[in-house]
């Protein structure tokens, strides 16, 4: 279902700043860059990946629908968070079986300093009815993708990651936003492929993202409800970089 990234990355606390598809550029807000499809990434992952033979990529791969380089990306992104010394939690909206949060919390766990959470959002129950918003294709995946709370836990439990370190919100966006309070987030993954949910975790999480954090877009490139979401959202707040 990934083939290809995109990330938002801010520089001041109420200035925040977009990506279009372009290996990297720098705009008046600050730096921006964006992962490529995984046809044209680096021939040459690190060691690490080319084998999966490590945690926690041994026990997330194969609960994720990431490519294991892309599964790297999200854990640069965190170890940058650590380097960098932005506060805030990671949050992921689409979570499936747990793969891609066991990789941000298990690299979240390897940071210094404060107590960060993992947040994480899903209904668990498959892809949700496409709407107008979505592309033809889109509407052949309602229930499809199914995730699993359960297997989530038991991923997060075997790379290390404690039970006061992680929160599941299960249930529809539409459902669960409203009751929740909005963290101060480091790190948002958007990996929800329909307009609607993409268009609810922006509007949510993007204004408490700390000045310096990034937010990936995980199928800006592939869905076109998730492009539309994306590209109204930061049209509404003026942004064109």
């Amino acid at each position: 279902m990934v083939r290809a990234r995109r990330y938002i990355q801010p520089s001041e606390p109420t200035t925040h700043t977009s990506v279009r598809p372009a290996p990297s550029t720098t705009s008046a807000h600050g730096p921006v860059a964006t992962a490529p499809p995984a046809s044209v990434q680096a021939p040459h992952p690190p060691p690490a990946y080319r084998a999966v033979r490590s945690e926690p990529w041994l026990s997330a791969y194969p609960h994720s629908l990431v490519t294991p380089l892309n599964l790297h990306f999200l854990h640069e992104l965190t170890e940058r968070l650590g380097r960098l010394g932005i506060e805030g939690d990671l949050v992921e909206c689409g979570v499936y079986r747990g793969g891609s949060a066991a990789v941000l919390g298990w690299s979240m766990m390897q940071l210094d300093g404060s107590r960060r959470k993992l947040r994480l959002f899903d209904s668990f129950a498959g892809m949700p009815p496409a709407s107008d918003r979505d592309g033809e294709f889109s509407r052949t995946l309602e229930g499809e993708y199914q995730g699993s709370e359960d297997d989530t836990r038991k991923l997060l439990r075997r790379v290390g990651v404690p039970r006061d370190r992680y929160e599941i919100v299960r249930g529809l966006f539409a459902e669960t936003f409203p009751s929740v309070e909005t963290p101060s987030t480091a790190l948002l993954h958007v990996d929800c492929d329909f307009y609607e949910p993409v268009r609810l975790s922006l509007e949510k999480f993007f204004p408490k993202l700390s000045a310096g954090g990034f937010v990936v877009l995980n199928d800006y490139g592939i869905y076109k409800g998730a492009r539309a979401a994306t590209d109204e959202f930061l049209a509404a707040l003026g942004l064109d970089v």
